[in-house]
């Protein structure tokens, strides 16, 4: 199927593209046809998505549409609320349209900034609309919600509290081979002590079959239980020391879940010892250096706090588990601007069929065994 070239990846969406995709026999592409026929099949989702959008947003009688579509009429309603972010980020309303963004990121969008002043929205959107498109979902909850702590501090606070004092909750819920799901909903903060105490539980069980998600299932029950052993775990939060001394409202950095707010991160960093980091002019964590192979504990915790606690691979925000040589050592020197920290499958694959190498000014560059080049930037606070 000669047609489906990789210079689709970059087209509009249309009827032509809906089309050849109806057209192809998916079965005979290659593995690089098969990357691009995904790309155009979620251009035509985003296309069509905004049409619902703008079709309800507008629309009266739902009962209409409801027996038409036979989906309930409250969930069309609920859309129908949805599509007030065409009015709301109209920008990046039309990132959708263009099938650049897909739904779940722009709401992903929407439902930080709905709550904020009108006036101050398309702040906020003049910042997102250069990148939307080439982050994750995660990626661009992560940067809307450290915009609007920025944009509104009080506002944010406020919102977090409420949230913290309504919203705590535990559901259950059933699932097949006697099996259920258990979630609670708390404070980012306390969810963080909570995950890190159950993977430092599961880390010190003994060796054998079970996977690490299992053992931190087995470490939870045992603790909740009463029979597991008190442990001490570090959660790293990063903020800036204008915040730090109230001058600033700037949200401070959560590892492993993104901005917090700024009298959270004042709380826990009374809490703990402090660990003082010089930024460049870029805002970027300057270097700390070491000529052995493996990095000290220092060095790690460098390392890990300069790419912000997250995988430096492309799309990636799992926090980080390995800390890898970009220029394999003795070649690459031990310290943090050859150092960079990845999640256990983005380091096996790194030293599989991808290239990874690295600019001075700590930009990563991945080239995947098809040769798409992709790039990550330094984590920026």
């Amino acid at each position: 199927m000669e047609e489906i070239t990789q210079e689709l990846e970059s087209a509009e969406p249309s009827g032509a593209m809906l089309d050849l995709l109806l057209g192809a026999d998916l079965s005979t592409l290659t593995a690089e046809q098969q990357v691009t026929a995904f790309v155009m099949a979620r251009k035509i989702t985003a296309v069509a998505d905004h049409a619902r959008l703008c079709i309800l947003r507008n629309f009266d009688d739902l009962a209409e549409m409801s027996m038409a579509t036979h989906e309930s009429e409250q969930s069309l309603f609920r859309q129908q609320e949805r599509a007030e972010v065409l009015d709301r980020l109209p920008r990046l309303c039309e990132q959708l349209r263009r099938g650049e963004i897909d739904l779940r990121r722009l709401e992903t969008v929407d439902e930080r900034v709905v709550h904020l002043d009108p006036a101050t929205i398309p702040q906020i959107e003049d910042q997102l609309v250069e990148v939307a498109a080439e982050l994750t979902r995660t990626q661009l909850a992560r940067r809307t919600t450290k915009l609007v702590a920025e944009a509104d501090p009080l506002g944010y606070e406020q919102r977090r509290q409420k949230a913290r004092d309504k919203e705590r909750r535990i559901e259950f819920y059933p699932l097949p081979n006697g099996m259920a799901e258990l979630r609670i909903r708390m404070s980012a903060i306390d969810a963080r002590q909570c995950y890190d105490i159950a993977t430092a539980d599961a880390r010190a069980l003994c060796k054998d079959c079970r996977t690490t998600d299992q053992k931190r299932v087995d470490a939870f029950l045992d603790r909740f239980l009463g029979y597991g052993i008190d442990r001490k775990v570090q959660v790293h939060v990063t903020l800036s020391m204008e915040t730090l001394m109230g001058l600033t409202e700037d949200p401070g950095l959560l590892d492993g879940y993104g901005p917090i707010s700024a009298d959270s991160a004042r709380e826990l960093a009374m809490l703990g010892p402090w660990r003082g980091v010089l930024l460049d002019e870029y805002q970027r964590a300057a270097a700390m250096a070491t000529h052995l192979y493996k990095p000290p504990a220092r060095c790690r915790e460098f390392t890990k706090l300069r790419d912000g606690g997250t995988c430096c691979a492309p799309g990636c925000v799992n926090p980080i588990q390995e800390i890898d040589h970009t220029v394999p050592w003795p070649q690459g020197k031990t310290n943090p601007d050859q150092l960079k920290g990845y999640c256990q499958h983005h380091h096996h694959i790194k030293h599989g069929n991808h290239t990874v190498t690295l600019d001075e000014d700590g930009t990563l560059h991945w080239v995947t065994p098809q040769g798409r080049h992709y790039t990550t930037q330094p984590h920026q606070y």
